[in-house]
């Protein structure tokens, strides 16, 4: 029986090591892609049309503040002339107020849908963007790919760096 016993323990032992082995032998294989959504954003066509028709939003915000600005620097101006009367003061007063409300709230709009417009265009992109990873992940056979700026990378090999092939392929897609 204590011959049983210690073949059955080396036994034991040989099949650990067997396994111990195989785990490291995989393990040492395993490598983790990334990309860099922030540049797949800002250089793929799709993320330039959107750039672009955001800025566009921006300029017709800033021409209707621009806009409500004058008129409110002209009924300034109308109202330090010293011909008016005293009914006609208060009537321009009234409207300096009240063009600076519009103002005002015109200005907290437009930034509330431009962030809005921004936040959909951008998870627009990431989506797609994530459809594109998806299926290079699965093609290629890669265990993980991460975003760079997501996953705190602080150093990495830039041979596991595939966002100019993720880039290529997103763009193809937008054309």
């Amino acid at each position: 029986m204590n011959r049983f016993k210690k073949s059955t323990l080396i036994l034991v032992g040989a099949i650990v090591l067997i396994i111990s082995g195989t785990f490291k032998a995989k393990a040492g294989n395993f490598a983790i892609y990334y990309i860099d959504m922030q540049k797949i954003v800002n250089e793929s066509p799709q993320g330039k049309k959107a750039k672009a028709e955001l800025e566009s939003k921006i300029k017709t915000a800033e021409s209707k503040l621009k806009k409500l600005a004058k008129e409110i620097e002209q009924l300034k101006k109308d109202l330090s002339s010293p011909l008016i009367s005293e009914k006609t003061k208060q009537e321009k007063e009234n409207e300096i107020q009240t063009k600076i409300l519009q103002y005002r709230q015109l200005q907290q709009e437009s930034q509330k849908l431009l962030s809005q417009l921004q936040r959909e265009l951008t998870s627009k992109i990431v989506e797609d963007v994530f459809r594109v990873v998806k299926k290079y992940r699965q093609k290629h056979n890669i265990p993980m790919i991460v975003e760079k700026n997501e996953a705190g990378i602080i150093s990495a090999d830039p041979r596991y760096d595939i966002t100019e092939k993720i880039l290529k392929l997103y763009s193809r897609e937008g054309k």
